[in-house]
């Protein structure tokens, strides 16, 4: 018995990723963090939050999170893109800080970086703590 083998229609337009070459990590794509220390560091965060760029920001916020302690306060005023990896970024740099007791607070965010947290309805998660 033989299988018949469907290539789709004849006349069929290539995939619009066709041809297109694959992105490079964060540093190469403009991300960029900077940490102002004090008693409760400040961490700006310029450039993309994405897929290629979350593990080198998650590796970052978790060593000032050991280096600095576990109440940190997130600037993110200057991120040009941010996706569902930046939200994870996000929640995982939370979950680390609250398991030790702390905190992760978010003073400032430009509107892509805004509409993310708003869609995932994560607001009230970045807000000040009540205590302080």
């Amino acid at each position: 018995m033989t299988g018949i083998i469907w290539h789709g229609p004849r006349h069929a337009k290539p995939a619009p990723w066709a041809g297109r070459k694959a992105r490079r990590s964060g540093r190469a794509r403009g991300l960029h963090v900077d940490v102002r220390p004090g008693d409760q560091p400040v961490v700006e965060v310029s450039g993309e939050i994405d897929l290629y760029s979350s593990a080198e920001l998650r590796d970052e916020l978790l060593r000032v999170l050991r280096r600095c302690g576990p109440q940190l306060i997130l600037d993110l005023r200057e991120v040009t893109f941010m996706d569902a990896a930046g939200i994870e970024v996000l929640l995982a740099t939370r979950r680390r800080a609250q398991l030790e007791g702390g905190w992760v607070r978010l003073v400032r965010a430009s509107p892509c970086a805004w509409r993310m947290i708003t869609v995932a309805g994560l607001q009230r998660e970045f807000a000040p703590p009540k205590d302080s």
